[in-house]
């Protein structure tokens, strides 16, 4: 199969091996009786960092990257590889999927190796999540898994100790924030839609709902209205 020369380029400008100094790991753990976590990281230059968080065959893991620097990017790596399961500047900051074997893998944090020689700076906020491929979900299947249909209302769920969810004048990371809601938060629920592999859910806000945004579904759970 014939490799667009276009895909080979974008990739050699992503990132070089880098040497020990401009490396740095650092092991990811969650809270006790969560499943995600929030990292709020700064690279510079040709500074990349590796977070490294094991896992199982199966489970699913979502990532998200909020920048803002748009040559800043991540690439997933499974345990032993430097083959990406997925490269961030070819298909952007977000991605969900289930993971391929048990072991150690890496979300590699770095920029575009133009802005590296220009010492830019990148200030960002890394999400990630990690369930049971299916176990979840049927443990709590008010998730707000669908597109369609579900409740009247979501309740917040998942957020981050100390931190926020951002509400967005529409779907996607790039979109601007105009709101934050934080755990237990109950809002209207006005459907979901997938975008860039990570599904997004539109809310109603304020005390008569009237007001509207929207939010990564992956926060959302059933709630009673009101």
């Amino acid at each position: 199969m014939r490799i667009p020369g276009f895909v080979l380029l974008v990739a050699a400008l992503a990132w070089s091996p880098a040497s020990a100094q401009d490396l740095r790991e650092v092991r990811v753990q969650f809270e006790a009786g969560r499943s995600g976590t929030t990292i709020n990281g700064r690279i510079k230059g040709y500074e990349i960092v590796d977070y490294v968080l094991g896992a199982r065959r199966g489970q699913r893991i979502a990532i998200d990257l909020g920048t803002d620097n748009l040559a800043n990017y991540f690439n997933l790596l499974p345990a032993g590889s430097e083959t990406a399961i997925h490269t961030g500047s070819v298909a952007g900051n977000e991605y969900t999927g289930a993971l391929p074997a048990d072991g150690d893998y890496r979300i590699r944090v770095y920029m575009m190796r133009s802005a590296a020689r220009r010492d830019e700076v990148a200030n960002y906020r890394l999400s990630v999540d990690i369930e049971a491929d299916g176990a979840g979900r049927s443990a709590n299947p008010d998730f707000a898994d669908g597109l369609s249909g579900g409740p009247d209302y979501w309740a917040v769920s998942g957020v981050a100790r100390n931190d926020l969810l951002n509400v967005r004048t529409a779907p996607g990371t790039k979109s601007a924030v105009i709101g934050q809601l934080a755990n237990g938060d109950r809002v209207r629920n006005l459907g979901c839609r997938m975008v860039a592999k990570s599904r997004w859910c539109r809310i109603g806000l304020g005390g008569d709902q009237s007001m509207t945004g929207w939010v990564n579904g992956r926060y959302l759970v059933e709630a009673a209205g009101p």
